[in-house]
């Protein structure tokens, strides 16, 4: 049998399955494909539509190496026969679906064939913009077709364990870290002790999943804690309820890579709302990349986490710092304890290792 580490004499075809354009799993996806092992190459079918694809897919400094075609994804039956057309077309190695409905997509089309790969990023029983039957029902279907994926590839730890408890034998779990999507610009300036704006942001689609409410009472709880100082809200993404967002938040709309960089370099703070994730998320990561201090919603994904960076004890800490003028020495600080907590285990290396596991 040859060794994991030696890449295939002939290269392997992983048909990636991804129902939306914008959003955090195509930003994950790309990762996937940017620290894909050699040996590889990689099909995304999405719903493109007839402008092409997306900006996540085609925009920035690197260019991604993949080929990308349209799936029809407006209906489930749809979406299921365009799966199988998709792997007569491409005859791949492997299908790897990404998140709840491509995974039941996937599994309800093929029965043998591809090696089966399915990655939540967040199982869908794990929402809470849904009531308590809708939930049942989606965890019954992931119990329902467990048996239909060759492996469970968990976007982090908390994900696997919620497959084990789906019933998924350990043997069928991997885990593959997430990685930073974006790369520092620029160093990190020092902040100043006499700033007369404090700009605080959030980075993700404006829907329930990220609670954007809840950032905009963040944004104005510390605009009256800190009546001297102009506090500006910027909210880095988009989505459909985007439109209904105050007029005293900045929304940016989806931006490429390179601007998305640039766009969490000039916070002073980013504050993660997210209500629930399936690990710790890539805004996160990428917020940290840039040198962004992190206030995050204590989450079951992100165990452990220090209560000096979590929401509501960070703010309070956040406020004491700008009025004592002290600001910098609380970046710092809050630096440091990301740095602990995430402990050099979200890197390309390690993502690239655990693809190599998954797809081999």
């Amino acid at each position: 049998m040859p060794s994991p580490d030696v890449p295939p004499t002939t290269p392997r075809v992983v048909l990636h399955l991804v129902d939306r354009a914008t959003g955090g799993v195509p930003v994950a996806v790309r990762g996937y494909i940017e620290n894909s092992p050699p040996g590889f190459r990689h099909i995304v079918a999405s719903p493109h539509g007839p402008d092409g694809p997306a900006a996540v897919w085609a925009e920035g400094s690197r260019v991604l190496d993949a080929r990308h075609v349209d799936w029809d994804v407006a209906h489930p039956l749809a979406a299921i026969s365009g799966v199988r057309a998709l792997v007569s077309r491409f005859a791949p190695d492997v299908v790897h679906a990404h998140s709840s409905f491509p995974g039941v997509y996937a599994r309800a089309a093929l029965r043998d064939g591809p090696r089966r790969v399915y990655t939540p990023h967040c199982f869908a029983f794990e929402r809470r913009d849904v009531g308590r039957v809708a939930r049942s029902a989606y965890r019954g279907i992931e119990r329902a077709l467990r048996g239909r994926a060759d492996l469970l590839a968990a976007a982090g730890p908390g994900e696997a364990v919620a497959a084990a408890r789906l019933g998924y034998p350990a043997a069928r779990i991997r885990v593959i870290p997430n990685v930073p999507s974006v790369r520092r610009v620029s160093p990190v300036p020092p902040a100043p002790t006499d700033a007369e704006t404090l700009t605080v942001g959030m980075l993700g689609r404006w829907a329930p999943q990220k609670d954007p409410d809840l950032f905009v009472d963040a944004v104005r709880r510390l605009r009256a804690d800190l009546p001297g100082l102009r506090v500006h809200g910027r909210w880095i993404g988009g989505g459909e309820g985007a439109d209904a967002a105050p007029e005293d938040i900045e929304v940016t709309g989806w931006q490429a890579p390179d601007s998305v960089a640039a766009q969490l370099g000039g916070l002073d703070v980013y504050l993660h709302s997210a209500a629930w994730e399936a690990a710790v998320a890539i805004a996160i990561l990428d917020a940290v990349e840039c040198g962004v201090p992190v206030l995050a919603r204590p989450l079951a994904a992100m165990p452990g986490l220090p209560s000096a960076v979590q929401w509501d004890v960070g703010l309070g800490t956040l406020v004491a710092a700008v009025r004592a003028g002290s600001l910098a020495r609380w970046q710092d600080d809050n630096r440091a304890r990301w740095a602990e907590y995430l402990g050099g285990t979200f890197t390309a290396e390690a993502q690239r290792a655990a693809l190599r596991a998954v797809w081999a």
